[in-house]
């Protein structure tokens, strides 16, 4: 019976753990929420992770601010990553994990604006396809 609880209970801790990351918190730039939604959205335009073209973050882990002033903010995330086309099954295949990078934002007419990040970086595979099949 023992057996029985550990599994329940491990997805449990897993999910608290997965959802536990800490807010960004800045004084400069908008909402933790806005901020967040800005770094997803340039990782998953600019961002490649190994063999895996189309990774978006999933959910994050640990967020830290490095910086933080009227112009800039710069964050350090621990993010899980999934491929939106190379799912790789119920065992998370090749095609997710987690990884870290650096984010560095400023403020752009419309809100956030992620100018800078770290890490494996790779043209989005869709242009890539789009610019193979026009070349010449």
């Amino acid at each position: 019976m023992s057996k029985l609880w550990s599994v329940p209970l491990f997805a449990v801790f897993v999910l608290l753990l997965g959802c536990s990351a800490n807010r960004i918190e800045s004084e400069h730039f908008g909402s933790a929420f806005a901020t967040e939604q800005a770094i997803k959205r340039h990782f998953a335009r600019n961002a490649s992770e190994g063999n895996c073209f189309n990774p978006y973050i999933d959910g994050f882990t640990q967020l830290d601010v490095l910086e933080d002033t009227p112009d800039r903010l710069v964050v350090h995330a621990r993010y899980f990553y999934r491929d939106r086309f190379q799912s790789g099954g119920g065992d998370g295949g090749p095609c997710s994990g987690f990884g870290e990078r650096t984010f560095t934002l400023a403020r752009g007419p419309e809100g956030e604006v992620v100018v800078g990040m770290t890490g494996q970086q790779d043209e989005p595979a869709m242009r890539t396809l789009i610019r193979r099949m026009f070349r010449g």
